[in-house]
């Protein structure tokens, strides 16, 4: 009973509810940083400023339209894995290690990733990369670390309602509208950005920082442009279930999109399937046993082969006759590769029900990742093709950039939210995620394209990168570090 009684005192001090806060008044508040996003990235970022002594007198919110309390409590399911999942290299691991965040996850629902390999369908080209032979750094030896998001976020939270007081959460409280006030009422004054919520509560902030996604409400406050291409493009993810257990990453250039299995523990998988929209409405809709099939031919039959099952799919050919004719091709590559060292997944043997979503692959850029008392971090400053898993990478890595420059100012005395040390930030860190994203984008069309040469050329520069061992090496310490 003390125990109940003191979880709920502690989650009530945390957790700002909404209706806990239509009591509030609607005076204007006054906080050093407010943060709009309450995902991966938000609350991380909360969880960084919250933990550092600089900035322990600092009024800091955290603000998200989901039932983050919720979140904060959730236990996962015994029996299956959430689609929803993300790649964490060993650095930001790392990172996340030293805060005490990543402890605050269920760790036996994460998986240590210790090899990758990579495939090109049309040319044949190949790139097996493993992180111990040779070592990429002294003692790394995982390629990546997979866990779902729900996970992360959780342990994100948790982190918070434990350790980091002086951040107040607020949930279920969507931002209506932001502009630009006086700090005090008649005062001229610099004027700070003030943020008005679902709930009528007012949050004048010395810093906003928008972690809130591709749509950055906080981004078009601030007024900063973005450009881009849409892929045309949807990613497909499921969870699967593996007929063995497996530690390896694969992945696929097809014509239609790469398609790529992270391992999961116990012998599930995360796919995520870059698809042409035309392929996404009936792979969505097939019949789990013949999407799985799908899933088998895609990792295994020749590209011409997957235009025959892609037609009939299309087509509406009957289950029996496609999966009879999707057994008899790997039937076939079965008996044409036995012996081989072929490399490819474990066979799926189903896919968890109810477990595919898709969502649109699109490269977005900003002017700048900060404006007049205002930054961006995450997808909010800069979306990527999920092909190499640098989104959220990106942003950890904002993440540290921005709270080290936050940190330093505060012990200088400075200003956090003026522009001195947004700039360093902006310096820091835009350059950079412009680099990373053209390098995926590159990479989107050099295995896009589907001309014989091209093709030609690209495994050629594949095969020779696996022949190198020190290439590989330093490749996968630039993954992972």
């Amino acid at each position: 009973m003390l125990q109940l009684r003191a979880w709920h005192t502690g989650n009530f001090r945390r957790i700002a509810s909404r209706a806990f806060s239509t009591r509030q008044t609607t005076h204007t508040e006054l906080y050093d940083v407010v943060i709009v996003g309450g995902g991966p990235a938000g609350c991380a970022l909360a969880a960084t400023l919250g933990s550092m002594r600089a900035l322990a007198d600092k009024r800091i919110a955290l603000v998200d339209l989901g039932k983050l309390n919720n979140t904060q409590n959730w236990e996962p399911p015994k029996d299956r894995y959430l689609s929803r999942a993300l790649q964490i290299t060993a650095s930001n691991k790392r990172f996340l290690d030293s805060l005490g965040l990543w402890c605050q996850c269920h760790t036996d629902r994460i998986q240590e990733c210790d090899r990758a390999v990579v495939t090109d369908a049309l040319g044949g080209g190949i790139v097996d990369l493993e992180a111990a032979r040779p070592a990429p750094a002294p003692g790394v030896t995982s390629v990546a670390h997979i866990i779902e998001t729900k996970n992360l976020v959780s342990g994100f939270l948790r982190s918070l309602n434990q350790s980091c007081p002086g951040v107040e959460v607020i949930e279920r409280a969507r931002v209506v509208d932001i502009k630009a006030a006086p700090t005090a009422p008649m005062a001229q004054t610099e004027e700070w950005p003030v943020v008005t919520l679902s709930d009528e509560r007012q949050l004048q902030a010395r810093l906003l920082i928008g972690a809130d996604g591709a749509s950055s409400c906080v981004r078009k406050y601030a007024g900063i442009g973005t450009y881009g291409t849409d892929y045309a493009q949807h990613s497909l993810v499921a969870t699967l279930c593996l007929e063995n257990i497996n530690h390896t990453a694969f992945q696929r250039f097809l014509p239609t999109g790469p398609i790529a299995l992270l391992p999961f523990p116990g012998g599930f998988a995360n796919l995520i399937w870059s698809l042409d929209s035309e392929l996404l409405v009936p792979l969505k809709a097939a019949p789990e046993r013949v999407f799985a099939d799908l899933v088998n031919a895609a990792f295994r039959l020749s590209s011409a082969e997957m235009r025959r099952l892609y037609d009939m799919l299309r087509q509406g050919a009957h289950e029996e006759a496609l999966r009879a004719e999707i057994e008899w091709r790997l039937s076939l590559f079965a008996r044409s590769n036995a012996g081989s060292n072929a490399q490819i997944p474990p066979c799926v043997a189903a896919i968890s029900p109810r477990s595919r979503t898709s969502f649109p692959l699109r490269m977005r850029m900003v002017d700048s990742l900060i404006g007049s008392r205002v930054a961006l971090v995450g997808d909010a400053g800069h979306v990527v093709h999920p092909l190499a898993g640098q989104g959220l990478n990106m942003g950890l890595e904002d993440i540290q950039c921005l709270s080290r420059e936050l940190e330093l100012a505060a012990i200088a005395g400075e200003d956090i939210g003026a522009s001195a040390a947004l700039a360093r930030y902006n310096r820091r860190r835009y350059a950079r995620n412009l680099a990373m994203q053209g390098i995926v984008d590159k990479i989107w069309h050099v295995f896009g394209a589907h001309s014989g040469p091209v093709a030609a050329a690209r495994s050629l520069v594949m095969n020779s990168l696996d022949c190198l061992p020190g290439a590989k090496s330093r490749l996968v310490s630039s993954m992972m570090t």
